[in-house]
């Protein structure tokens, strides 16, 4: 009987063992659906540090980016020191669009590995779409040492020198991407700009046209050349160059300024005007939107005040302003609203606002945790018990989660699991005598 047991037990692990091999050799084929097919069937294995990390991938390459993002911060949380998943995370919230997920991750990986490429380049990439210029020209003096040949990584330096107005900098690392690359059409175009900004026309105007032989696409040439010729009082010229630029698909509010110029000093003041109305109307909506977003602070600001003073119903009034004005697309606002509904025990909007918030950011343990609290409150266990689990599993740090899926499971009943969860509980915080008592609890009504 015991070696029947044994038997049973070692062709499950070795089952397992071959379903792993079988996952790793279709993600070296490229077969990423396959890999998902085979670690999805069994959902044991599917919860080893090495499968979620092999699932989290193989779902970013199939462009499932909502389950590859709780994938890869379930593997991080399973191995905190592979820096393979905690990279790949960071990735992933850069193709959701969340720049500060993302950045915050790329630095807290190069804290434990600095010559890590991936992460140097991609945490240069967002200081400079963030104007964080000097931030991007540290780790771009720390990356181009280990991939000198690479004329992108030359010319994003320049970029970098140019926003901190070091022109001879910019200059050099300028010159050296467009040795690499002679076609390198940010350089080009970020090496006329700098002629431009130390006085050197000429040199600026040869730059800007080699920068539209290489990609007649590029709007920024065409725009910089139309500044070029009002500068020189060529304004038909520049009109060209402005308009052209505009048919390109270049949306910078100066270009219709310049156009404006332009139009103005060939004598066509109806035209100007046109131009400066659309100037004016595009600098209004960002000033309109920047105020928006100080505005939504402000209210957030004083929704917490309210919170202190235990005045819930004006906290969700501020912060229902809050929303309105940024648009609802914060995920922490979201979250804030949904808990305070779910204090409240408006559980129908809390449960729209959380799950608005999963959407923006799936791998957010405290959102889950929160879904699964709104899910047990309104009698939906199963629901409860999934949401708390890949909570548990995207911070298995945290023992409230655990004592929360036994307060679930003790009332569907399942004695003998809200023990092992209570338990489980119990290991994480000693300090919480609760847990312990919990676990008691639950184990005399299983009968052990």
């Amino acid at each position: 009987m015991w070696a029947g047991c044994f038997l049973a037990v070692n062709a499950f692990v070795l089952l397992a063992e071959d379903r792993l091999s079988s996952a790793k050799k279709a993600f070296a084929e490229g077969d990423y659906a396959g890999v998902v097919r085979v670690l999805e069937v069994d959902p044991a294995l599917s919860r080893d540090c090495e499968s979620m990390l092999l699932l989290g991938l193989s779902r970013y390459r199939l462009e499932r980016v909502d389950e590859a993002l709780v994938d890869l911060q379930e593997a991080s949380a399973c191995n905190p020191k592979n820096m393979i998943a905690r990279t790949a995370l960071a990735e992933a919230w850069l193709r959701k669009g969340d720049d500060q997920r993302a950045l915050a991750l790329f630095e807290a990986v190069l804290k434990e590995t600095p010559e890590n490429k991936v992460a140097l380049a991609d945490a240069a990439s967002l200081y400079l779409k963030h104007d964080l210029n000097q931030q991007a020209s540290d780790v771009l003096e720390k990356l181009i040492p280990l991939e000198p040949g690479i004329s992108k990584l030359h010319a994003d330096l320049g970029a970098a020198y140019a926003g901190l107005n070091d022109f001879t900098k910019s200059r050099e690392s300028f010159d050296k991407a467009l040795r690499l690359d002679p076609k390198n059409v940010s350089a080009l175009i970020g090496l006329g700009h700098v002629e431009l900004k130390t006085g050197h026309q000429d040199e600026a105007i040869q730059l800007l046209n080699r920068a539209q032989a290489a990609d007649p696409r590029a709007f920024e040439p065409h725009f910089l050349l139309g500044t070029v010729w009002n500068e020189q009082k060529r304004y038909a010229e520049a009109i060209r160059e402005c308009k052209e630029a505009l048919r390109l698909g270049g949306k910078d509010p100066q270009i219709y300024y310049h156009l404006a110029r332009a139009y103005h000093g060939s004598g066509n003041e109806e035209e100007s005007r046109k131009a400066m109305a659309e100037f004016a109307a595009l600098r209004n909506k960002a000033d309109q939107s920047e105020e928006k977003q100080r505005e939504s602070h402000r209210l957030v600001e004083q929704a917490k005040a309210m919170v202190d003073a235990n005045r819930l119903d004006e906290a969700i009034a501020l912060l229902e302003q809050s929303r309105k004005a940024n648009g609802g697309v914060d995920s922490q606002l979201l979250f804030r609203l949904a808990g305070l509904y779910y204090d409240t025990k408006q559980f129908g909007k809390a449960r729209e606002d959380v799950e608005a918030a999963i959407g923006l950011a799936p791998a957010e343990w405290s959102y889950q945790y929160l879904a699964g609290l709104i899910a047990e409150s309104t009698g939906r266990l199963d629901e409860a018990t999934n949401r708390l689990s890949t909570a548990a599993r995207l911070n298995p740090a945290r023992a409230e989660l655990f004592n929360e899926l036994g307060n679930v499971a003790m009332a569907q009943r399942n004695y003998s699991e809200a023990a092992r969860e209570f338990e489980a509980a119990a290991k994480l915080d000693r300090n919480e005598p609760a847990y312990e008592t919990n676990a008691r609890t639950a184990k005399q009504l299983a009968g052990k």
